[in-house]
Parts: structure tokens; C-alpha cells; sequence
């Protein structure tokens, strides 16, 4: 039985995206060259493996009507920015056009280089009787059909619905990086903020799918070995979240979930209740390249109480702040016998070694001769001692770092499984030493330090006493692959590249950022503790 219905004309197509052809003349300019266009929507247009050798000294993404030419006007990036390109080899780049501008507007898009008045490549848009695209998303919002809305942040919000008197629909809604992660839960105290004790809920865009999943945090670490920020699978608990579904608009990510208020799980999680108020924490932060949650880039707390009488209290989200990474440092060593030093320390986050290494850590890192995460060229037949210390309690999960030397990226060799384990090589190490980490002196400076050299000052290394260094020689040879990595044994992405060669590079390569004007000594030291 049809309880109601419409008539979908057989006549009627519906919008699609419209592939405007490969881009790049028969003699590549630049080496400038798609190999095909799409129009996506009204503003948004995908270049399909698109190749730009970077060295144009002002190009940027082109639009305009007729023929190609300095009368066009600039669109923004991939990163929704209007900048010089950088260089492009071999990737997907989607631009969208910035305020009210649309596809309709002109007749081609393409690379072209003001400087040099030069067309690198364009492909031509037809006229608008003849495209059939969707129409943009940028001005459409989400409906909030919860019954309450509170703000935990300028940029993140929190909506919930009790029904059935025993579950609780939440959605998440923020204005975060697409690799970032949104977390909200019961305080690990009941009458103030804690994160230590805390049962959350982490929820992210893991590629076009949004996940929910329930975290116990049972200390301020990596997950490792069931202790630290873990998710309930991994502390002998379940996965209590259910029904997720996510949307990312105008910058926004929106993820629901739903869970029980008591979900029977004692191990894992902790009872909503409907009344009085109840003590919350949220964060955000990173998803590593292992889909776990990483040290938060921003935290809180406060006092909510979920059965209250609907209420809500949400305006807009503020806008993300530019993130302008920090310069790689680099060491490189001589043919002398070497001794390099690494203790722990903070890692700077997004504009430190997430900037540099492209990969997400927890939140603290090595510092090589009081160098965060150097990039270090070593020479093969040489002998190199590393001094060490990275903590040598392994009770205490947080502060336990050996070091090792690996031909895998992310390390934490005690944290994989045996099947990740197979292709895992270790060329030296492991070892640790007791504890010198570098901590903040008055506080986080990462957002306002303007290189890896200006964050260093303010830190203060803090060292357990008795100090005691470990001792790890190793000489690379002919057997050693090019590129091998520095790492923790137990905690994933803390080190970061050693490349191995034949001829070290010129010491001028040990330069750092220009703004510091600073020079590194090719003779260095670094410390390395007893496993």
C-alpha cells in the first residue's frame, strides 16, 4: 500500500558533475597538466592527478571569460586560501570558488602565472544552458533537532536528546581540521574536570565515514598496553556507542552517536544520569595513521545537567586559525666517532611534529642535541654512539621511552601486533635510561613560538635523579637502507628520519629557519638510557 507518492517525469535528468577534459598544451608549461577537470558542484571544480612543478614565481588557480589572460582573477587553493601554488605532483586537488561565485560565472579555469603573464594550462567551462551540476552546498546548515544545545568551546558544541528514559542521541558539532578528532564524556571526577578516569566518546571523518567510538582514559599517555587513552576494545571492555553518522558542511563536521545511560559495561563506562548535574570533559585533538586518538590540542570541562528541561544555547562556531608549521631541523654528522644525545620532550603539535613529519604524534617527541625531531644524515662505516634518556620505569607507561632505530615510520614495536610485527626491522637499540624530558615553563607556547628554535626557549629539561645515560653504538653500512627511522619502542610517532649515505650533504645544509639566523655546530652529542 502507497501511503503517498510523486511522479518523476521520464524526461528528467537529474544534475551530475560534468568532466571538462585533460588540461595541458602539447608542449607542458611548467610540466603543467591534468588529466581531466570535473566540475563537482556549482563552486567546487577537481583536478585529477594534477602535475605543477612549482616554480612559477606567482601562479595560482584562474578563472575568466573568454580568451585566457591577466584579466582573469585569482581563485583560492585546495586549502581555501588565495596563495602562490606550491608544487603539485600527481594529486587530486578540489578548489572551491569563494563567496558567491560559480562555475556560471566564466568561460575557463586553469594554472596561470601573473608575474610571467603566462597560461600554463586551462580547460574551458561551457555556457550554462549546457551544464547540469548540483548546486553547492555552501549556504545549506544542519538542522539541530536536538532537544538541547550547549557551547564547550568558540569552536565546538554539543547537542543531546534523552528518549525512552534509558538512551542518549548526542551530536557533535565542530569547526575542526579534517584529520581532528572531537571528544566529550564524564569527568574522571565527580566534582571537577579530570581527564585521568574519564569515559568519552572520540569521534572523527575517518575518510568519508564518520566514527564514534568509546575511550576509557586511564593516564596521560599513548595507549600502550591497555594504559593511557585507550579505547574501551583495548582495556577489556566494549564498543558502547552505536547508530554514528556524520556530515561535513561549510566547515563544519556534525557527528551523532547514540549509547545507553547505563550500558551494563562496568569496565569501560560510566552511568549518565538524568538528574542533578554531572561533571563533563571534551577535547579535541588528532587521529594518528593508527586510527587512535592522540594528546589533545585543546581540553576542558564544566557542569551539565542532561535531563534538564530542553534548552539551547548555541550560536555560531568561530573560525580555525591559520596553522604556519616550523622549518625541519637538520644534524649532520662528520667521520669522527659521533655521540648524539636524545631525551624526551614537548613536541610542538601541529606546527611542530605533525608540520614536519606529516604524520600525527601523541604530543611529545625526541629532541636530538636539544633539537626537536631533527632530520639526521649519518654516514655508512662510521660509528655513532647515542647517549639516552628516555625513562627507564616501565610501570610507568607515560614516561617509559627506549630508543631504537627501525625501518618503520611510526615505531612502537611493543604496541604492534604480531602480524605488524612481521615486516618491523630493528637496527639498534632498544635502550632508555632514566627520564629528561623538556616541559613547558609557563605554559604551552606552541601557537605563538615562530620556529622549532623560538619553542625550544621555552622549555626546561627536568631530569630524574639519580641521571643515568645508556649507551647505544651503532655503525650503519652497506646493508642499511637509505632511510631509517628514530623512535620510541613502546609509543607510536615520537622520532622522526635518519638518512644514511655515502657522502654526507655539505654542512651548510644544517642551516635552520633564516628568521633565527642560527648555525649547528657539525659536532654534537645526545643521550640515550638503559633498557
Amino acid at each position: 500500500m502507497s501511503f503517498a507518492h510523486v511522479n518523476i517525469a521520464t524526461s528528467f535528468v537529474p544534475p551530475s558533475t560534468h568532466n571538462l577534459g585533460h588540461l595541458g598544451f602539447d608542449r607542458l608549461v611548467h610540466d603543467t597538466e591534468a588529466d581531466s577537470v570535473e566540475i563537482i558542484d556549482t563552486q567546487t571544480v577537481k583536478f585529477y592527478n594534477l602535475k605543477y612543478d612549482g616554480r612559477g614565481p606567482a601562479a595560482y588557480f584562474w578563472v575568466g571569460t573568454g580568451s585566457v589572460s591577466a584579466s582573469g582573477s585569482r581563485i583560492p587553493d585546495e586549502t581555501g586560501r588565495i596563495k602562490v601554488l606550491r608544487k603539485y605532483t600527481g594529486e587530486d586537488i578540489t578548489v572551491q570558488f569563494d563567496g558567491d561565485r560559480t562555475v556560471f560565472s566564466y568561460g575557463y579555469i586553469g594554472l596561470w602565472c601573473e608575474a610571467a603573464r603566462q597560461n600554463f594550462g586551462h580547460v574551458e567551462i561551457p555556457n550554462r544552458n549546457q551544464l547540469n551540476v548540483p548546486p553547492s552546498l555552501e549556504n545549506f546548515e544542519l538542522v539541530d533537532e536536538y532537544d538541547n544545545c550547549e557551547e564547550l568551546d568558540e569552536r565546538l558544541q554539543v547537542s543531546w536528546t534523552v528518549r525512552d528514559d534509558d538512551v542518549i542521541d548526542i551530536q557533535l558539532r565542530g569547526r575542526v581540521n579534517v584529520n581532528d578528532y572531537m571528544a566529550f564524556g564524564l569527568s574522571g571526577s565527580t566534582t571537577s574536570t579530570l581527564m585521568v578516569g574519564a569515559d568519552v566518546t572520540v569521534a572523527w571523518f575517518d575518510g568519508n565515514i564518520g566514527r564514534a567510538q568509546d575511550y576509557k582514559l586511564t593516564a596521560y599517555a599513548q595507549c600502550s598496553g591497555g594504559s593511557g587513552a585507550c579505547p574501551d576494545t583495548e582495556v577489556g571492555a566494549v564498543n558502547d556507542v552505536d547508530d554514528a553518522s556524520a556530515v561535513l558542511l561549510n566547515g563544519v563536521t556534525s557527528i551523532a552517536f547514540s549509547r545507553k545511560l547505563d550500558t551494563g559495561d562496568s569496565v569501560g563506562d560510566k552511568v549518565i544520569s538524568t538528574t542533578g548535574s554531572t561533571q563533563i570533559v571534551w577535547s579535541i585533538g588528532q587521529i594518528n595513521a593508527d586510527r587512535l586518538a592522540v594528546r589533545h590540542i585543546e581540553r576542558g570541562g564544566m557542569s551539565l545537567s542532561f535531563g534538564r528541561s530542553p534548552s539551547k544555547s548555541c550560536s555560531s562556531l568561530g573560525d580555525l586559525d591559520e596553522v604556519n608549521g616550523w622549518k625541519e631541523l637538520r644534524l649532520i654528522g662528520d667521520e669522527d666517532n659521533m655521540e648524539l644525545t636524545a631525551v624526551i620532550g614537548q613536541s610542538g603539535g601541529e606546527r611542530g611534529y605533525t608540520s614536519i613529519t606529516d604524520n600525527v604524534g601523541w604530543g611529545i617527541s625526541w629532541y636530538i642535541n636539544d633539537m626537536l625531531i631533527p632530520r639526521i644524515y649519518l654516514k655508512r662505516n662510521v660509528n655513532y654512539t647515542f647517549n639516552v634518556l628516555g625513562g627507564n620505569d616501565a610501570s610507568q607507561s607515560a614516561s617509559y621511552h627506549p630508543f631504537y632505530i627501525t625501518n618503520d615510520k611510526g615505531g612502537g614495536y611493543a604496541s604492534l601486533t604480531d602480524m605488524e610485527k612481521v615486516n618491523h626491522v630493528i637496527y639498534a637499540g632498544p635502550v632508555n635510561g632514566t627520564l629528561c624530558e623538556l616541559n613547558d615553563k609557563n605554559g604551552d607556547k606552541s601557537t605563538t613560538s615562530t620556529s622549532a628554535e623560538a619553542y625550544r626557549k621555552t622549555l626546561e629539561m627536568q631530569c630524574a635523579s639519580p641521571k643515568e645515560e645508556a649507551t647505544l653504538t651503532w655503525t650503519p653500512d652497506a646493508s642499511t637502507p637509505d632511510i631509517v627511522y628514530y623512535q620510541c619502542y613502546t609509543h607510536r610517532f615520537l622520532g622522526w628520519q635518519i638518512n644514511v649515505v655515502d657522502e654526507l650533504p655539505p654542512s651548510s645544509s644544517t642551516t635552520l629557519s633564516p628568521a633565527a639566523g642560527l648555525f649547528y655546530i657539525l659536532s654534537f652529542s645526545i643521550i640515550i638510557g638503559l633498557f
